[in-house]
């Protein structure tokens, strides 16, 4: 699953990190390789070297198929440019080697990586602004689902350029659906709720309540909030949004969470139908027709509390701000996402693209998800969590699970108000 994905740099590997790179970078080391410059290439006569664009990413045999891919032939557009692709088989793996690297001064040039936890690099300054390299490059970037964007901006700047994409859905088994005695999809939270206890009944819940930031994230965008960087934490729609969630445990009982059976995510209870509803995502289809073939799946946007929103989010490819090799690095990632390595994805490894105009092809294969990309479009709203993601993840679901399961001493409010506090931006 992609929301499994969140990437977390090490805080350590963090500490001084940019000023090790700016050491690193400025200048070569006696005796280092460098590329020859065209310029220096024509005085002399000779044809320059290619400049060396490193790539570095984790990936299954699947997904290492699609990133061959991406690069294969791009000596024919840029005969200036060779690509070193380094995989790294887990994202454990990744981020153990990948900050050492850089703070080295030997790390990669492009990196691929979730906006899930982009936020970190962005705000210590890891990541390079692309706007200048897009324009420099010529890169198109309108051919991008324009929601994925918002997970990669902050302050006006663009840190990656999104290669794939997901959303939020709202899961239904269709059998207890048909069985409540309601006839009409919930289009809004309220609606939801009286539907989720209509299907309260007989040792199941009507919704899964998963205490998990991508879960809880989906009720604070439907009462128009956001973490918004760490902007907005304890905003008013966040509030109301958290307390809509709360409450579905402590005032309408209908929810389950998955550690109340020992399951380990929200997607095994819905398959094992003790959950009838669930927020979940369209990683849902593929595993169902693993865990439970005869589970009918209704697939929906997700309910308006106070607005139309749903999670927009993607995995990107962003470039080091120590990187020698900047606008080679943007030409590389323009190849990278031409339509036909993007219809390789969807075909190799089951991703939903980027580029807006070949979701229909993916749609093709999951018609049944077709609202779901449809509102996405329109209504994509990033993750966007403050900078010290991990611990923000921590102490958020610490503090719900002692509101839902201990009579927690914090209401809602003043769990969100301590959340400003010590994860805000200043």
């Amino acid at each position: 699953m992609k929301k499994a994905m969140t990437l977390i740099l090490c805080c350590i590997m963090l500490t001084g990190l940019l000023a090790a790179c700016a050491s690193k970078t400025t200048n070569n080391s006696a005796g280092q390789k460098t590329n020859q410059s065209p310029a220096a290439a024509e005085a002399s006569g000779k044809p320059a070297d290619p400049v060396e664009v490193t790539m570095a990413y984790w990936a299954n045999s699947a997904e290492q198929k699609n990133f061959e891919f991406m690069v294969k032939g791009i000596e024919e557009k840029y005969p200036e440019v060779k690509v070193k692709l380094q995989q790294y088989p887990t994202s454990d793996e990744f981020w153990k080697a990948v900050p050492a690297a850089i703070a080295a001064g030997v790390g990669p040039d492009i990196i691929a990586m979730s906006d899930e936890g982009n936020y970190e690099y962005i705000a210590k300054g890891v990541l390079e602004p692309l706007d200048e390299l897009i324009k420099t490059v010529g890169f198109d970037k309108t051919r991008i689902t324009t929601s994925l964007y918002k997970g990669w901006t902050d302050s006006g700047k663009l840190y990656g350029i999104p290669y794939d994409s997901s959303t939020s859905m709202l899961a239904i088994n269709k059998k207890m659906f048909d069985q409540s005695g309601i006839t009409k999809y919930p289009e809004t939270m309220d609606e939801m709720l009286e539907l989720a206890k209509a299907m309260t009944k007989d040792g199941v819940k009507g919704i899964v309540g998963s205490i998990d930031p991508f879960h809880i994230t989906q009720y604070v965008h439907a009462f128009g909030g956001g973490w918004n960087f760490g902007k907005t934490i304890n905003s008013a729609e966040n509030v109301k949004g958290l307390q809509f969630f709360v409450d579905m445990y402590l005032k309408s009982k209908v929810a389950i969470a998955p550690i109340e059976i020992g399951a380990p995510w929200d997607g095994e209870v819905f398959s094992k139908e003790k959950g009838a509803m669930s927020t979940a995502g369209p990683w849902y289809v593929g595993y169902l027709k693993e865990a439970n073939p005869e589970l009918e799946l209704i697939a929906l946007p997700m309910p308006k509390g106070t607005v139309d929103a749903q999670s927009a989010y993607s995995h990107g490819l962003s470039i080091l701000q120590g990187s020698k090799n900047k606008e080679a690095a943007m030409k590389v990632i323009s190849y990278a996402l031409r339509d036909e390595a993007q219809t390789d994805a969807i075909e190799t490894v089951g991703y939903s693209p980027a580029v807006s105009a070949l979701l229909p092809k993916y749609l093709e294969k999951y018609p049944e998800l077709k609202p779901v990309f449809d509102n996405m479009e329109k209504a994509g709203m990033p993750f966007a969590y403050p900078e010290q993601t991990k611990a923000f993840h921590a102490d958020l679901l610490k503090g719900v699970e002692e509101i839902i399961f201990k009579n927690g001493k914090l209401p809602v409010k003043e769990l969100l108000d301590e959340l400003q506090e010590k994860y805000g931006q200043k």
